[in-house]
């Protein structure tokens, strides 16, 4: 299987995926350092509490780049897998010495886990400038703390593993149209709809591991389903 994974990162350009993580972490650090400053914007408003705390902040920003990358895979999934499943781009990989499930679950693996990972170095990039300005240049008027860095990590973990298996949803319910537009579609619409619950979960831990496990749920569901396809697809 590693050897699949690493066929399917050589044969496919990797460049504009480096550069749209890169633009992203970008955009949101600049997003962060402006929602921490708001408080002191707009003093008079009394209705900020959500922006004077890290760990306000730093659930804010995990949630939005839980929807980045479920974007994010969904573009890669719609341009590996159903792309290349289309037409007779299919005989090409039908005609592989291996079992059409194996090439199907290393192009899986391979999204899966370059989107966990780019999103955890993109929140581990993003948190260590700001919290390292902040011990420098103070802009919130929270107090930083151990117990608040290792849960930025915890949620920044968490939200990466959401958005590796809302992706992988995504492209399930894409494949099964045979559409690059109802994947991305049904990525925007999965990751939206699951911000809004999330954000009104009064316990972030208890709720996140309720969200991993339904939505493990349906990746597995979702894999398996892909892969009868698969082995049922005719040329």
């Amino acid at each position: 299987m590693n050897k699949l994974i690493s066929l399917e990162w050589k044969r496919n350009s990797m460049r504009s995926y480096h550069t749209g993580v890169f633009i992203s972490g970008a955009l949101m650090l600049g997003l962060l350092y402006l929602l921490a400053a708001i408080p002191k914007l707009d003093p008079s408003e009394t209705d900020l509490e959500m922006f004077m705390s890290y760990r306000s902040l730093a659930g804010l920003t995990n949630i939005m780049l839980m929807v980045i990358f479920t974007i994010l895979s969904a573009v890669m999934s719609a341009k590996f897998v159903i792309e290349e499943y289309a037409g007779k781009r299919a005989i090409l990989l039908f005609s592989y010495p291996v079992s059409r499930q194996k090439v199907l679950s290393a192009k899986m693996c391979m999204i899966f886990l370059y989107t966990v990972t780019a999103m955890c170095l993109c929140g581990m990039a993003i948190f260590g400038i700001f919290f390292g300005t902040e011990s420098v240049f103070q802009i919130c008027s929270d107090t930083l703390s151990l117990a608040t860095i290792l849960y930025c990590s915890f949620s920044l973990v968490c939200d990466s593993l959401l958005a590796g298996v809302w992706g992988m949803i995504a492209l399930w319910i894409g494949f099964g149209k045979q559409s690059v537009t109802v994947t991305i579609v049904a990525a925007v619409m999965i990751s939206v709809v699951m911000c809004q619950i999330m954000a009104m979960t009064l316990n972030y831990f208890v709720g996140a591991v309720i969200f991993l496990a339904v939505g493990s749920i349906g990746a597995v569901i979702a894999w398996n389903n892909l892969k009868t396809n698969i082995a049922n697809m005719e040329v």
